[in-house]
């Protein structure tokens, strides 16, 4: 059996996992990222993971997946929006710590990897993955091939506009997908809601918290509020589903992030409203997709 690792970087933590020959995590662990955090925490907390992971099992090499843009071929993180990476050499520095090969790819890049070999389009050529969190970001492969972009920044899926005069963007356009679509939107649109209908079963559910998971209960109560804001967003998705699908022609698009956890729930929102050759799925990877592609960095996966 064969091992490597896979780092995933996220805006909260850093998920560092084992993953074996059949794509299974043989194990995982975590620690804090956040406000404040520099790119030397950021580092040695890698550098320190894989090493304890390296006490265990025979690792081949390391791959880890990094938001913001990459420059895959020398390792560098060139710019990572709210994480402390400007021009960071971080496969260089991984590399000479641990002395293993160390790739580094965008995460989204890496999500993808991992559903098209274990998850929701394996067996698939031509894929979309799009990441809803905060934001909306993604990744495309075509042929076989990653689409990195001539700057190295494709896969920015969030920032097609979908209303011109619509809400304002942090990317400088106003009305793009991840101002209507992103988890952080699907929070803002049942804060709205709840203030609008204070009696509502949607009011009740959200009265300790209000997650991305909470209209989604409320609408499982039957609550009227939350079936409409529900059927918006469904409708939001299957536009950007559709448009997605007559600018790539993917065989599928798969969507992963929490959002994605609600399954067949989400899906039954999209599905009605998409057109003739779009498919969509959500991750059947249970969020580890990031780490599982990263792990598969340098093998032929990462074309």
């Amino acid at each position: 059996m064969k091992y490597r690792i896979g780092v995933d970087i996220g805006g909260m933590s850093v998920k560092i996992g084992v993953v074996d020959s059949e794509f299974n995590l043989s194990e995982k662990l975590r620690f804090p990222t956040g406000e404040g955090c520099t790119a030397e925490y950021i580092i040695n907390g890698i550098i320190d993971g894989c090493r304890k992971l390296m006490k265990k099992y025979p690792i081949e090499s390391i791959g880890i997946g990094s938001p913001g843009c990459v420059d895959n071929a020398n390792g560098v993180v060139l710019g990572a929006g709210n994480l402390p990476f400007k021009n960071e050499p971080l496969a260089q520095k991984v590399s000479e710590a641990l002395s293993l090969p160390t790739f580094v790819e965008n995460d989204g890049s890496c999500a993808l990897i991992g559903e098209m070999a274990a998850g929701a389009c394996k067996g698939c050529h031509d894929a979309v993955i799009i990441t809803i969190g905060t934001g909306i970001g993604g990744a495309i492969v075509m042929n076989d091939r990653l689409v990195r972009g001539a700057k190295l920044g494709a896969g920015e899926l969030g920032h097609f506009v979908i209303d011109r005069n619509g809400e304002e963007c942090t990317c400088g356009l106003k009305g793009c997908f991840e101002q209507y679509a992103s988890a952080t939107a699907l929070i803002e649109q049942t804060e709205k809601a709840i203030k609008e209908n204070p009696d509502s079963i949607l009011a009740e559910c959200g009265k300790d918290e209000i997650t991305g998971k909470t209209v989604f209960d409320a609408s499982e109560r039957g609550c009227e509020v939350a079936i409409a804001l529900l059927k918006e967003y469904g409708n939001i998705l299957s536009d950007g589903s559709n448009s997605l699908n007559h600018i790539f022609q993917p065989e599928m698009i798969v969507i992963s992030g929490g959002i994605a956890n609600q399954g067949k729930s989400l899906l039954a929102l999209i599905n009605p409203h998409l057109l003739p050759g779009t498919e969509v799925a959500t991750t059947t990877l249970n969020g580890e997709g990031g780490i599982i592609g990263a792990a598969l960095l340098g093998t032929e996966y990462s074309k």
